[in-house]
């Protein structure tokens, strides 16, 4: 289903001129990158956080890179316009908007969209004051769009939490995040959960058969991969299609000296071997449905890349049957632990 704020602002490229930036994160996943990069006459140029957004729009011939939201590569000051949904993340929003007021010209327009309950009123507002314009949202039923010229750049940049920073968070052992990461400054319970039960988990392998190697699929800053570790396996990979979340997985390795390999990719897309252990605490949220495309994205690629023998422990709320969907997909499927609002299921091909 395509996001309402992302078509206001796919509405607005086409008449504009000159050299563009569309800055995409998540809300960006349903849209036409085709009909984006044939529409109009002006120069686009695409940054997204999500490696299959990026490798969508390069698909179709527009210069696209997926890094997390880094314009460091870009001149300063080359830009007519930037166009961004906020985010549902202050500091990703307060980060785009600062980057935004170096990257335009002077006269150049950073164009906004998003709903009420998502602060477009208030990041208005902030842009305006950093940008030194005075503009007001336009209502298009539900969503705004908000177009913000640049006649100067305040010496008060937005509070980004210093988005491109990493930094310890409370672990055991400590790891590194940062924004950008969903849940990045604490330690999910679902996780937390999950890690407490692998040790039963290796258990149910066949004598003689032990688990050699592991997937942390959907990884985050890596938290199950690293806190496996300490189980023996002799081959970890972790996958997000998140840059944010890889460049943390990444610094935690190598902190911890974990000889793991970190691979971008949408649940798994990129990965072509299989593996004997997958964990995976799915980015399913209240009011996800159980039926959508997402649940067959992460059962799909557990069944492709999951070993003969092997076992997929997924976590998720009480809430979601996954189970039951599950068993379209294994022959084996089974809730295996409840604490709190969450559960865990396990999954594999052979009981």
């Amino acid at each position: 289903m395509n996001d309402q704020s992302v078509e206001l602002l796919v509405q607005q490229l086409a008449p504009l001129t000159g050299k563009c930036l569309i800055v995409a994160d998540e809300n960006w996943a349903s849209t036409a990158w085709n009909a984006v990069a044939h529409s109009g006459t002006s120069q686009r140029v695409l940054f997204s956080n999500r490696d299959e957004i990026a490798r969508g729009a390069q698909a179709t011939g527009m210069e696209a890179q997926f890094n997390d939201f880094d314009f460091s590569t870009l001149e300063p000051a080359s830009f007519d316009h930037v166009l961004f949904r906020v985010s549902k993340e202050r500091a990703v929003t307060h980060h785009i908007i600062n980057c935004a007021s170096a990257l335009l010209k002077d006269g150049g327009q950073l164009i906004l969209s998003g709903e009420k309950t998502d602060g477009i009123k208030t990041y208005t507002d902030a842009a305006c004051q950093l940008f030194g314009d005075s503009s007001r949202p336009q209502k298009n039923g539900i969503y705004y769009l908000s177009i913000i010229s640049k006649y100067r750049v305040s010496d008060d940049p937005l509070d980004d939490k210093d988005y491109t920073q990493l930094r310890a968070i409370n672990t055991k052992p400590t790891l590194l995040s940062k924004p950008g990461i969903f849940g990045w400054n604490k330690v999910d319970q679902g996780s937390a959960f999950l890690i407490g039960y692998l040790p039963k988990l290796l258990e149910r392998y066949p004598a003689g058969d032990n688990a050699k190697s592991l997937l942390d699929l959907g990884c985050g800053y890596g938290y199950l991969a690293c806190s496996a570790n300490e189980f023996g396996f002799e081959r970890i990979v972790a996958t997000d299609n998140n840059a944010a979340a890889l460049l943390a997985c990444n610094a935690n390795f190598n902190a911890l000296g974990i000889a793991g390999v970190v691979v971008a990719g949408d649940a798994g897309s990129e990965l072509n071997e299989r593996f004997d252990t997958i964990v995976c605490n799915p980015p399913f949220h209240q009011g996800f449905n159980i039926d959508s495309a997402l649940t067959e994205k992460f059962l799909s690629a557990t069944k492709r890349l999951i070993t003969s023998r092997g076992r997929a422990l997924f976590v998720v709320n009480n809430f979601i049957a996954l189970e039951k969907k599950a068993r379209d997909y294994f022959s084996c499927v089974e809730e295996v632990g409840r604490s709190g609002s969450f559960k865990l299921i396990m999954v594999a091909h052979k009981p």
